[in-house]
């Protein structure tokens, strides 16, 4: 959101490290009555008893998921060849700029996105390289991803109830053609997260 202390801090590392990028703004629900059923029933915090009717996690949730289709929607209009999108709480690795251009040149034609972070996995001082997404992923943190692509990925995201980093197991199952960082070259300070701090009945999940 415009003003939040995740943004200030972020623009900061980007500054840093003399990247150039654009904010998208979040996307805020007041209250249970503006989501239909659909895009709730399927979030798996709702199915934990004491969280069906939170609307503080589910509001963010389905905001979060909102505000990434924003994200894609302004991607599939960029004319790079692939674009970045990071959430606010994204740490790039110390020359990001120059190791993410040598993943994108060895990118395969067909990929569509690549996952730059992964939860539980910790960066690393080795050279990255790329390996084919043959299993779920889970995070939004953040990814390249051709604006072709953003779009098909916007449309997954309109008609998935869930949350939005469980997108990607949607995506493999369509057969679509996902690589992912290794090791990663972005990571994230999850400290306050929703689901961290909030839901320890699904912290494991981000292990």
């Amino acid at each position: 959101m415009p003003g939040s202390p995740k943004r200030k801090k972020a623009s900061r590392i980007f500054q840093e490290q003399a990247l150039s990028w654009e904010w998208i703004d979040g996307v805020k629900i007041e209250s249970m009555d503006e989501i239909p059923a659909w895009e709730k029933d399927s979030l798996e915090a709702y199915h934990i008893e004491r969280l069906k009717f939170s609307p503080e996690y589910v509001c963010r949730a389905v905001g979060c998921k909102r505000a990434m289709r924003r994200a894609l929607d302004r991607a599939e209009l960029c004319q790079e060849e692939w674009v970045v999108i990071m959430q606010d709480d994204a740490v790039p690795v110390a020359g990001f700029d120059r190791i993410l251009k040598g993943l994108l040149a060895s990118a395969p034609a067909e990929a569509g996105a690549i996952l730059l972070h992964r939860c539980g996995f910790a960066r690393s001082p080795k050279p990255s390289k790329l390996e084919k997404m043959n299993r779920d992923y889970r995070s939004m943190t953040s990814f390249a991803v051709r604006p072709a692509f953003a779009r098909v990925m916007s449309e997954a995201l309109s008609a998935w109830g869930g949350e939005a980093d469980r997108i990607w197991k949607v995506l493999l199952e369509y057969g679509e053609s996902l690589y992912y960082a290794s090791p990663v070259i972005v990571t994230c300070n999850q400290k306050g997260s929703d689901i961290i701090s909030g839901i320890p009945e699904l912290s494991y999940l981000w292990q």
